[in-house]
């Protein structure tokens, strides 16, 4: 599954994207009024549209193109760099061509709907798109660009403890979890 756009090749360079709502972040979620709800969403789903989105999917893009020329790679160890770099070239254009998952969403009609189970704030949702947003670049950061892409590039990043093991595990920041018993948000 890719995502379309795209606002880099892989190569790095942070974005420094920094979500903000002007719904005060002492608010328990399970609390908001409409007009905070919608608000929230409105904001949310803005980002969701723009950089944090953008972020996102260059992320997924590259780290599949570069999963696809590893995987290529171990049926053809003699591969050379050129070809698996027009392997990767070749992957990331299918995923950029496909749709891509939502970063974060929410959903006003739901959101107000959360039971005292949702503990989570305003500002814990603040933090966790935050969070994930800086995983993201990080992973994209840390993923080779197709034109670094080599066995030795592709080796060391699949490598037990390399960059791939790292950044593959984080689903989600550890802020996310304050908000696992809240609905309406997803990320």
């Amino acid at each position: 599954m890719g995502c379309g756009g795209n606002t880099t090749d892989g190569s790095g360079g942070q974005r420094g994207y920094t979500f903000a709502t002007s719904v005060d972040g002492g608010v328990p979620l399970n609390d908001l009024n409409p007009s905070q709800a919608a608000q929230l969403c409105g904001d949310i789903n803005a980002a969701a549209d723009g950089g944090l989105q953008a972020t996102f999917c260059d992320a997924v893009n590259q780290g599949f193109a570069v999963n696809a020329a590893y995987l290529y790679l171990q049926g053809n160890p003699g591969a050379s760099t050129a070809t698996l770099q027009g392997k990767c070239e070749t992957y990331l254009k299918g995923e950029r061509s496909s749709g891509c998952p939502a970063a974060a969403t929410c959903d006003v009609s739901i959101i107000r709907s959360n039971s005292t189970v949702c503990k989570a704030t305003v500002s814990d949702e603040v933090t966790c798109i935050n969070e994930n947003a800086i995983l993201d670049e990080a992973f994209l950061d840390a993923t080779p660009s197709c034109a670094n892409v080599s066995a030795s590039v592709l080796n060391h990043y699949f490598a037990d403890g390399g960059a791939f093991d790292t950044y593959n595990t984080l689903s989600h920041s550890a802020s996310c979890e304050a908000l696992i018993n809240c609905v309406g948000i997803s990320h």
